[in-house]
C-alpha cells in the first residue's frame, strides 16, 4: 500500500520487486518474469505490468499525456471520479494495483494457436487467481472484487466495438457487468495499450487512444437511465445523423443534450437531434 500510494509508484513498486519482496507479497507475478510475448509486445510479461503501472500513473496526473487525457475528458470531472475510495481503499491505489496485475495469468493460460502464442481468457483466469491471494493480503470483498473486475474485463472494451457500433444493450451489459466502474477500466485499457507498444508507443496513438476512452465511457453514460429516462438520443444516433466521429466531441455533445433532457428543455428525438446540431456546429466554430 505505501508503494501504491508514493509519489511515484512505478519506481516504488520497481524498488519492492529489486529486493524481491514484490513477488513474495504476489507470488504469481514471478512467472511472468523472462516470459517473451509475441512480438507487437515490447516488454516480458513482469515488465509489462510494471510498464503499465507507469503509463497509468502517466496518463492521470499533471503531465502533457495527463493534460490531454483531461482534455478530451473534458465533460468528466476525473479527480472527483478518481479520488474516492472502494472499501477502505483509496480507488487510484487499486487501480494501480490492477495495472500491475492485469496480465497475471498470462503464464498460466499460454498455449500455442495455429502456431502462434496466445493467452486465452486469461483475465477471467487473472481475476480467479486474485480472489484467492487479494483477501490472503488482507483486501477486503469490494476492494477484491473491484481488482479483479478491472482484471477480468480489461480486453472487454476492444471486444464491445468489433461490432461497429456496440449496441445500447451490449454497452449496458458492459457497464452492469462493472458494476458502474466505467473509466477505472477505461484506464486499465489504457495504460495496457500504452505499455504493449512500450518506447514504440507515439504521441499519436496517445491521442487516438483518448478519444477510444472518450467513445466508450460516454456511450456507457449515455445508454443508463438518469432516474428511470432513457435518453432520447445515443451516440449512434450522433454518428448516423450528423456525421460525427467518436471522440472529446461526441462525448461533449451527448452531455449536453442528456442534461437538457434531464431539465426538461427537450423532450423528443427531433428536439434532441436538432439541440445536438447547434451545440456541434457551435464546437467546431469554437475549434476553428
Amino acid at each position: 500500500m505505501a508503494a501504491l500510494m508514493a509519489d511515484d509508484p512505478p519506481a516504488a513498486l520497481r524498488a519492492l520487486d529489486r529486493e524481491g519482496t514484490l513477488t513474495r507479497l504476489i507470488p504469481e507475478l514471478e512467472a511472468g518474469r523472462g516470459f517473451v510475448q509475441p512480438e507487437r509486445h515490447h516488454y516480458t510479461v513482469i515488465e509489462h505490468n510494471l510498464a503499465a503501472v507507469a503509463a497509468l500513473h502517466e496518463a492521470t496526473t499533471d503531465t502533457p499525456a495527463g493534460r490531454e487525457l483531461r482534455d478530451s475528458l473534458a465533460w468528466i470531472d476525473m479527480d472527483a471520479s478518481l479520488e474516492r475510495a472502494v472499501g477502505s481503499v483509496p480507488l487510484m491505489a487499486l487501480l494501480r494495483l490492477a495495472a500491475l496485475v492485469h496480465d497475471i495469468a498470462k503464464p498460466h493460460t499460454a498455449t500455442i494457436v495455429e502456431g502462434a502464442l496466445r493467452f486465452p481468457r486469461h483475465g477471467p483466469r487473472g481475476a480467479e487467481l486474485l480472489r484467492e491471494r487479494l483477501p490472503a493480503l488482507g483486501f477486503g470483498p469490494e476492494e477484491t472484487a473491484f481488482v479483479a473486475a478491472m482484471v477480468r474485463y480489461h480486453l472487454r472494451p476492444g471486444e464491445l466495438v468489433k461490432a461497429w457500433p456496440p449496441t445500447d444493450r451490449a454497452v449496458r451489459k458492459f457497464v452492469t457487468d462493472l458494476d458502474g466502474h466505467v473509466l477505472p477500466l477505461m484506464l486499465v485499457n489504457l495504460a495496457d495499450g500504452w505499455a504493449t507498444r512500450g518506447p514504440g508507443y507515439t504521441r499519436e496513438h496517445f491521442r487516438r487512444h483518448c478519444g477510444f476512452v472518450n467513445y466508450v465511457t460516454a456511450r456507457a453514460w449515455a445508454v443508463m437511465d438518469d432516474g428511470g429516462e432513457a435518453p432520447l438520443i445515443t451516440g449512434e444516433d450522433l454518428i448516423r445523423e450528423l456525421d460525427l466521429e467518436g471522440g472529446r466531441l461526441l462525448g461533449a455533445v451527448l452531455t449536453s443534450v442528456r442534461r437538457a433532457q434531464s431539465e426538461g428543455a427537450i423532450t423528443n428525438r427531433d428536439e434532441a437531434l436538432a439541440l445536438a446540431g447547434e451545440l456541434l456546429a457551435s464546437m467546431r466554430a469554437e475549434q476553428a
